[in-house]
């Protein structure tokens, strides 16, 4: 009887140390049930101390909430700036110092005043760090820590203001870049190139945006620009923070970006418009004043771009590939003057039923001078394809709309007779400069001994 009692007993201890979850009430049934389990998983896998709720987990979850609402509530970096403005202020007269503490004193009890007057720091290490040296600072100083301080806020600047692009100066220049046709390069130091370039190649690749084209093989061994992608990159404060990309590709020029939209931002920072439909369209990037022509001439796509010196220079620093900076790979230039010197002297046969005064005179209709009649003739020699005058006439513009000083520096030649006795090598000038010279060095040398003749 005496041991029988004695495991009953026992049995009601046992009982009283299993507790529903999360609960107060004792599970006197002994039955483990799913909520249990729950709680705390099977007996088989877990020890006698992990047969209860766990709080820890809660409590760590729990500080560490409040460790990031201290980081985030105690904004150490806002009294750096007012002390900047400060600074600033006294600098340029905007402030009338009423005191004669020395300058350097009334900064740093600025910076001190904004430092106490901030909310949950406590547990902040950068904030004991900065507080730490301001007073060491104003201790070597022998600044006071009470008396006079710069009340000046900081200078908010409106949004349309922060995005809208500002220049420096002999920065505030626009430099233009275009690719068209066969293709031809204008790059935006004013180099002009012809290039294979088949594939996909980056035109522009910076900070903000990215352009790459695709060309492929067209006839006759020529390559034209078949797709491209304007790809610019999230700008939450004036934009979208996702990028914003368009493509062009085929016979097809959209309307709107890839997501059906035409605008992004609260002025309009990033926008669309479409100068001819289906032809033509116009993008403008206003925080870097940056704008991007893309026409659809035929079945192919021609492209200009006109962006603020600045940004260009710091792009041709860095060690990317960009077509518009750095021009085609050597590998892949075509000396376009060699190839017109050969089809102006008929050499070798062009696979085009086109004679190279023939292409001169459809290209001089569209009032083309210069690098762009070359381009043309060029291509009409190379495909027979009239779209490729169009795609000219219409990069031509482009950049007479772009860059108000091309026109000046251009020499405005419409023909292309000084390739008419030119070859790779320049033996034929050569030679002919050189049977002049001997000829005149000859009559010269008989003038002269006439003349001693007649002096004896």
């Amino acid at each position: 009887m005496h041991v029988l009692l004695k495991t009953q007993a026992m049995g009601k201890r046992h009982k009283t140390r299993f507790k529903l979850p999360c609960s107060d009430n004792l599970d006197e049934s002994n039955q483990r049930t799913p909520e249990f389990y729950a709680c705390h998983g099977k007996p088989a896998m877990f020890s006698r101390e992990s047969r209860r709720c766990q709080p820890s987990a809660l409590l760590l979850v729990g500080i560490l909430l409040a460790l990031v609402n201290t980081v985030l509530s105690c904004d150490v970096d806002s009294c750096w700036d007012r002390y900047q403005v400060a600074a600033d202020s006294i600098q340029k007269g905007r402030t009338d110092l009423k005191s004669s503490d020395q300058k350097e004193c009334i900064l740093f009890r600025t910076y001190m005043n904004c430092l106490e007057n901030l909310q949950g720091c406590k547990g902040n290490i950068k904030f004991h760090s900065v507080k730490k040296v301001v007073r060491n600072q104003m201790n070597q100083m022998q600044c006071s820590t009470t008396g006079e301080v710069v009340s000046v806020q900081p200078e908010i600047i409106p949004l349309d203001e922060v995005c809208t692009y500002h220049t420096e100066n002999d920065q505030n220049t626009q430099k233009h870049c275009g690719l068209f046709g066969d293709p031809h390069l204008r790059t935006f130091f004013g180099e002009f190139q012809t290039c294979r370039v088949q594939g996909a190649w980056p035109l522009v690749d910076n900070e903000h945006l990215t352009v790459q084209v695709t060309n492929e093989p067209v006839a006759f061994n020529a390559t034209a620009t078949t797709k491209l992608t304007v790809i610019i990159r999230g700008n939450e404060v004036c934009a979208a923070s996702k990028y914003m990309m368009y493509q062009a590709e085929g016979d097809v020029l959209p309307s709107t970006f890839e997501d059906g939209q035409t605008m992004y931002g609260e002025f309009n920072s990033v926008r669309l418009t479409e100068i001819d439909p289906g032809k033509h369209v116009e993008i403008f990037v206003k925080y870097i004043n940056t704008t991007i022509q893309i026409r659809l001439v035929g079945s192919y796509l021609t492209f200009s771009i006109s962006m603020p010196g600045k940004l260009v220079n710091e792009s041709a620093k860095s060690s990317v590939l960009e077509l518009c900076t750095k021009g085609c790979p050597k590998g892949e230039v075509i000396d376009y003057q060699k190839v017109l010197a050969s089809k102006m002297k008929g050499i070798p046969k062009s696979a085009v039923n086109l004679t190279a005064d023939e292409a001169l005179r459809q290209c001089r209709s569209a009032n083309l001078v210069d690098f762009y009649l070359d381009s043309c003739v060029f291509d009409l020699l190379m495909t027979g394809n009239d779209s490729f005058k169009l795609a000219a006439y219409a990069a031509f513009q482009d950049i007479l709309k772009s860059d108000a000083e091309f026109r000046r520096t251009q020499k405005n030649r419409t023909t292309i007779d000084l390739y008419r006795y030119n070859d790779s090598s320049g033996t034929v000038i050569a030679g002919c400069s050189s049977l002049v010279l001997v000829l005149m060095l000859t009559v010269l040398s008989l003038i002269a001994g006439q003349c001693l003749v007649g002096a004896r």
